[in-house]
């Protein structure tokens, strides 16, 4: 509101301007012009006196006494010119141009209309003009021979000095109209990125609200599940122990995705917070291919192949080992980070279970491990149809998704987690083209246990 008060004042400042310097140079130009025909009508009335009659009048011929006469009377009234034509158009004196007597002025086609009207018996005045560097006007007046008829005319010419002083205050008024609109466009600059900073102020203080809202359903939810969950690994290591020898291996499973799921929830539950839990020293490639090997059902069922990169095993790496073909899988250790494993386990199961989710038709998912230095790298490519770049701006925001089904928290915590543990998650995508997530931590020493 403000703003538009400030640049509403500007512009009314800047047409008032515009309007005070047109009125006043009407006022000034007809004040002039009034002078101008009043001084050349009592010029007229004594025509005879000054010797300005068709009858006395020659063309060619001006006495000099003649001369001084109207010399005198144009310098006593300021005058810049005093001239008298005949109806043909013919100068019969012209004190500011004397080698025109007896011919013709192509400027005098300029004022042909108050010529005109002056041979009419009606005195009239030019508009003003400009000159080089002076500002014209003229009066034009009927002079009248003995018999009464309007036998030539009288112009009298005057030099308008007071419009260079408007000129230069025109001047000066453009300057501040520059002025102005950069200031306008200052106002308007400023006002837009203050207007910015506060929706982004907004915006933060709404995620901070939205976390803390989210912090109180984990926390209600934990509650929740937790318990369920600590009673169904109860159950499963008694029923181990009954069984004894007989029980199937497949229930060691039960505790262990017991576990897990505790984990999830617990990762949940702390969903604002920026430090990981217990860390330690982690093989990222084993971990991944891990969650790849407990995902091979679902990507089985969707028809989506996951595929391991082929391995860009060091070439001096490959000499020490005395291999020279990489193979298409990478056999060795590594890259190792410091890190929780429940944690960064989340990380990729969301991650993997996003690329598999997005080819319902079936593809293709590719995971390559690396280091770029000094960091460990995790590329997870896929064959999807790709992320709009609005939609991919806003892929970490917490709840927003394009699933029907979507939390629109997978995303979210996936950089939480990642930036938790000192590491950067970011995200290439183009429609068509499929998408690419690169995971980057900060490496650990990549030597395993009891080699050099």
């Amino acid at each position: 509101m403000m703003v538009a008060l400030a640049v509403l004042v500007i512009a009314v400042f800047n047409v008032q301007g515009w309007l005070v310097l047109a009125r006043t140079s009407r006022a000034l130009e007809q004040e002039l012009g009034d002078r101008l025909q009043a001084i050349a009508m009592t010029l007229a009335q004594t025509a005879d006196r000054l010797q300005l009659t068709a009858d006395s009048l020659q063309p060619g011929h001006q006495t000099e006494d003649r001369t001084k006469t109207l010399t005198a009377v144009m310098n006593d009234n300021r005058l810049f010119n005093l001239f008298v034509v005949n109806d043909r158009f013919e100068y019969l004196t012209n004190l500011r141009g004397p080698e025109l007597v007896g011919s013709g002025d192509p400027s005098l086609d300029l004022d042909m209309t108050e010529i005109l009207s002056a041979f009419s018996g009606i005195p009239a005045q030019s508009r003003l003009y400009r000159a080089g560097s002076s500002y014209l006007k003229t009066a034009y007046a009927p002079v009248r021979d003995s018999s009464g008829l309007v036998s030539a005319v009288l112009g009298v010419e005057a030099d308008a000095t007071f419009f260079s002083a408007l000129a230069g205050f025109r001047n000066s008024l453009l300057l501040v109209n520059l002025l102005s609109l950069l200031a306008v466009a200052a106002i308007v600059v400023v006002s837009a990125a203050m207007a910015r900073r506060a929706w982004q102020l907004e915006q933060a203080a709404a995620r901070a609200g939205t976390l803390a809202l989210m912090g109180q359903m984990s926390a209600a939810v934990a509650h929740e599940v937790k318990n369920p969950l600590a009673i169904i690994r109860a159950a499963a290591e008694r029923v181990k122990r009954k069984l004894g020898p007989v029980a199937p291996p497949e229930i060691d499973y039960i505790p262990e995705e017991v576990d897990r799921l505790s984990g999830i929830v617990s990762n949940y539950l702390g969903v604002g917070v920026s430090r990981p839990g217990k860390t330690e020293r982690l093989d990222i490639a084993a971990l991944v291919r891990g969650v790849m090997a407990d995902l091979k059902h679902q990507a089985d069922k969707a028809g989506v192949r996951l595929d391991e990169a082929r391995s860009q095993i060091p070439e001096a790496r490959m000499q020490k080992s005395g291999r020279s073909d990489p193979g298409p899988l990478n056999p060795e250790p590594g890259p190792f980070v410091l890190g929780n494993r429940n944690e960064l386990r989340q990380v990729f199961l969301n991650i993997l279970l996003n690329a598999i989710q997005c080819q319902p038709q079936g593809g293709r998912v590719e995971v390559g491990f690396g280091e770029e230095h000094g960091r460990a790298v995790v590329r997870v490519k896929d064959s999807g149809p790709g992320i709009d770049a609005k939609v991919l701006k806003r892929v970490f925001e917490p709840f927003y998704t394009t699933k029907e089904k979507g939390s629109g928290l997978g995303l979210f915590v996936v950089k939480r987690i990642v930036e938790a543990h000192g590491g950067r998650v970011a995200i290439e995508a183009e429609p068509g083209k499929g998408t690419t997530v690169q995971v980057g931590f900060k490496g650990e020493e990549t030597k395993s246990e009891g080699r050099s």
